[in-house]
């Protein structure tokens, strides 16, 4: 199914009569806002999705995030709920804006998420080709599962920094 998104100019205004096309998006193009989901379960523990091999970028690394680009109508938060649903199969009770920023080199306007759900912790589904694994870890955890996971390297900084570790 061909994807359309809302098309934005580089101060993330929505212009208006204007659309993408997913196929024929270029950075030639506007930018189109994306959405960045890290989900954390009502225990604390943190959700890592495990990228199948099949993947083109990043295969066999855990990330800790759902999430894509917002299709042309819907708002960051509607996508940002949407995705989880697709990616997890996780129903979410909060969710709050943590940042925004923009990649003028990929012409997208980024917002990151932290959502919270009640979802039993083995409710996850995968994407094939997508994803094919997932773990929850407690925020104590995080350094022990760094040290033998391979996780993308732009997560494990971040967590790093919203949990004051090193």
């Amino acid at each position: 199914m061909t994807e359309v998104w809302d098309a934005y100019d580089e101060n993330r205004k929505l212009i208006p009569d204007k659309f993408i096309i997913r196929e024929n998006f270029s950075t030639m193009d506007a930018f189109h806002l994306v959405v960045d989901v890290l989900v954390i379960h009502q225990d604390s523990s943190l959700l890592f999705m495990h990228r199948s091999a099949d993947k083109e970028s990043n295969p066999n690394l855990y990330e800790a995030s759902a999430g894509g680009s917002v299709l042309k109508g819907e708002n960051s938060q509607e996508a940002a709920i949407r995705e989880v649903k697709e990616e997890t199969g996780l129903d979410l009770y909060r969710l709050d804006l943590l940042y925004q920023y923009s990649n003028p080199e990929h012409h997208g306007h980024y917002d990151r998420y932290l959502a919270r759900t009640d979802c039993p912790k083995h409710s996850i589904v995968y994407q094939e080709g997508e994803t094919d694994g997932h773990i929850w870890v407690k925020p104590e955890e995080l350094e022990s599962f760094f040290a033998t996971h391979k996780v993308l390297p732009g997560h494990e900084t971040e967590l790093r920094l919203l949990f004051g570790l090193d």
